[in-house]
């Protein structure tokens, strides 16, 4: 059980060097491997909107008095601050925010997870696999960095909270 501030809360330079191979000791592309990691985790975060680490992220109504958030885990509403502004309904993917107050045009949540136990093993093998094509893909220039692989893409498809 680990607290998650950063990604590399989540899967560290240290793992990442060792699902990659590379000795402890060697620290030349440590910066170049947590930049891997930070991209990893934003775009799987992007692509299933599970949140890998705790942030706040504004919604603003539609047309009607809601907002739909797909954005998995909500852990606390930051704006507004009163609970009579709202009424929050879960569904199966997404949670519906009504808007209760007619001055209220946007709701600031926290979404995210807290706790590296929390986070399912599925994520950090996706963001490890990600990562290690990157890496070496970038040797031959095979491999866009920026874009997830297809492979990964298979991995995580389960984990979407939404289908375009």
């Amino acid at each position: 059980m680990s607290t998650i501030t950063e990604y590399v809360d989540v899967v560290s330079v240290r793992e990442a060097k060792e699902y990659l191979r590379i000795d402890d000791d060697i620290t030349e592309n440590d910066v170049e491997i947590e930049g891997l990691i930070n991209s990893a985790c934003s775009l799987i975060e992007n692509t299933t909107q599970v949140f890998l680490k705790p942030q706040n992220k504004t919604y603003f109504e539609n047309s009607e008095p809601c907002i739909r958030v797909y954005a998995y885990p909500i852990t606390a509403v930051v704006e507004p601050t009163e609970a009579t502004d709202y009424d929050k309904t879960e569904k199966q993917l997404y949670s519906n925010y009504e808007i209760l107050n007619s001055t209220v045009e946007k709701i600031v949540l926290t979404v995210g997870h807290s706790d590296t136990d929390n986070i399912k093993p599925l994520f950090k093998t996706a963001i490890f696999e990600t990562v290690r094509l990157w890496f070496y893909g970038s040797e031959t220039e095979t491999v866009n960095k920026g874009v997830i692989p297809n492979t990964v893409m298979a991995m995580i498809s389960s984990e979407k909270r939404f289908i375009f």
